[in-house]
């Protein structure tokens, strides 16, 4: 009877606990699932600002060169030869096309010639009606994606109207400018920075479902008209539904073209007139198999229940438990403060690009110093993208997985890059700023120029962070000979009049999220991570 009444305790403690497995399993992967879908959303709206970034400075690029094209009263050719000086970019070129006519020069020579400068849009349904291109300054102008006729690359090209001189003096006529992108180069930028979202498309549409930009999974020449030959709908539901995609962040589940489930998180571009931004995923990516330490624990705790009765054993497997979770919490509390405090590492380069475009709003008229405060502007943006990929990437940093991507880049723009983003802080703090270069002799270096970045910027801004106000900071770049064939060594010191640390930090200064313990440190806004990602 014993043994009877064993066997069936141990059976129903069993077929509890299964119970409980296949019931907690199924709810952690639909929170998995979700928490993916919402991830995936984020990732979505960080997209729209780096894209609104991209078009926005494509576009006044492109009122630039009309405004100035406008204010000197030039011919065809006059305009084309000064912009073909004003950009040195090998892909992207420029076409200037009558409105008369539909056809004009190129900034560059036709694919396969040496000297055919001349563009027809004559068979290009893009320009026959103009009346959506405002003035300088008050919109971003862009067309679809379309062939371009000189090429024939799929492009997008940012536009303006500009006023020609004819001829000999003749009568001035209306014209287009056309700052033409080819897709591809467009689309090696506009990717999303994690790996699990490697499947992942963007696209983009106007205010009637049109492509400005279309996804390879995308049909029709509409996105609601895709959505409503794959998607059972309504009228009804179908205006709500597309009402709602194009006036606020969300995202909604859907069919593909091959019947395949799909995730479509979208979010509207604030700096367009009813354009949207779509991420489209299929939603197996986004499935995970969580597993769960929680759930291991209860099976291990049932499996002695059943063999051993020990309650020695499962006390001592649930006070392991409870150890793991206090690390677990401590590990969380840790990344909440990180995510609170990074505000400081995010304003840095924002106050940069604030106050140059100021500048440039103050000097509209002044095209050369517009252009030099958008190109600083430029560098700026890309030191707070940086920024961001490093917070998402910080799992990457974490496990080791860092990959390092090699290109060419002058270190002249590296050093000014450097001064331009530490001003503002500079300034603030009335601190004295020094900046020394000894026997730099290699101007182009081949490393990876982010990753390089960040190591200067996280020291000299530490620096400047804590040293206090009417203080001094000094640094020091200077070039050594390398025992490596083909290489240098780039020696950066920064000195500082600061607070310097203490040995007991010094220790574990490179630990994540670390910082010193020390009241004045504890008003300075700061994340902990600076130095970690540094070493």
């Amino acid at each position: 009877m014993k043994k009877t009444l064993t066997v069936i305790v141990n059976m129903a403690i069993m077929a509890v606990i299964l119970v409980f497995v296949a019931l907690y399993s199924g709810f952690e992967n639909r929170q998995a699932y979700q928490r993916q879908i919402e991830h995936f959303e984020k990732a979505t709206v960080t997209m729209e600002r780096v894209t609104e970034n991209f078009l926005e400075g494509e576009q006044r690029i492109c009122d630039v060169w009309a405004q100035y094209i406008n204010s000197k009263g030039m011919t065809m050719e006059e305009a084309v030869d000064f912009i073909r000086a004003s950009h040195v970019l090998g892909n992207i070129s420029a076409h200037l096309i009558s409105l008369d006519t539909l056809t004009g020069l190129s900034t560059r020579p036709k694919q396969g010639t040496d000297d055919d400068y001349a563009v027809s849009y004559e068979r290009v349904a893009l320009l026959g009606d103009v009346s959506w291109i405002n003035d300088i300054g008050e919109s971003i102008n862009i067309t679809r994606a379309y062939t371009n006729p000189m090429n024939g690359e799929q492009s997008l090209a940012f536009c303006n109207r500009v006023a020609l001189k004819g001829p000999e003096g003749g009568a001035s006529k209306d014209a287009v400018l056309l700052r033409v992108i080819p897709i591809s180069e467009v689309e090696q930028k506009w990717v999303y920075p994690q790996d699990n979202f490697s499947n992942a498309e963007l696209s983009m549409i106007d205010a009637d479902g049109n492509y400005i930009l279309k996804g390879r999974s995308f049909k029709n020449s509409s996105f609601f008209e895709f959505y409503k030959s794959y998607n059972p709908t309504d009228p009804a539901s179908s205006k709500e539904l597309f009402d709602r995609i194009t006036s606020s962040p969300g995202s909604i589940s859907m069919i593909n073209s091959h019947g395949e489930e799909c995730i479509l998180a979208y979010t509207p571009l604030t700096a367009t007139a009813g354009w949207t931004l779509l991420g489209f995923v299929p939603a197996k990516d986004l499935e995970t198999d969580t597993a769960n330490w929680l759930l291991t624990g209860v099976i291990s705790a049932g499996l002695l229940i059943l063999f051993l009765f020990d309650l020695f054993h499962m006390l001592q497997l649930n006070r392991r438990l409870q150890v793991a979770a206090r690390e677990a919490e401590s590990a969380n509390k840790a990344k909440t403060d990180f995510l609170s405090t990074m505000s400081h590492d995010i304003r840095t380069p924002m106050n940069a690009i604030i106050g140059l475009t100021t500048i440039a709003e103050k000097n509209l008229g002044d095209a050369e110093s517009t252009r030099e405060s958008l190109r600083k502007i430029g560098l700026a943006s890309n030191h707070l993208l940086t920024l961001i990929n490093d917070i998402l990437d910080i799992s990457k940093v974490e496990s080791g997985k860092l990959k390092l991507v090699p290109v060419t880049f002058s270190i002249v723009d590296t050093v000014e890059n450097l001064v331009n983003i530490s001003q503002p802080m500079i300034k603030e703090k009335k601190s004295e700023f020094s900046f020394h270069i000894n026997r730099m002799e290699k101007e182009y270096l081949c490393t990876d120029q982010l990753r390089l970045n960040q190591i200067y910027i996280n020291i000299l801004s530490n620096a400047i962070k804590y040293t206090e106000p009417g203080g001094h900071v000094t640094v020091d770049m200077r070039e050594e000979a390398s025992s490596v064939p083909g290489c240098v060594r780039l020696i950066y010191s920064v000195a500082d009049s600061g607070i310097g640390m203490s040995p007991e930090f010094m220790a574990t200064m490179y630990q994540p999220f670390s910082r010193q313990t020390d009241s004045r440190v504890n008003s300075i806004q700061g994340t902990g991570l600076g130095l970690a990602i540094t070493k």
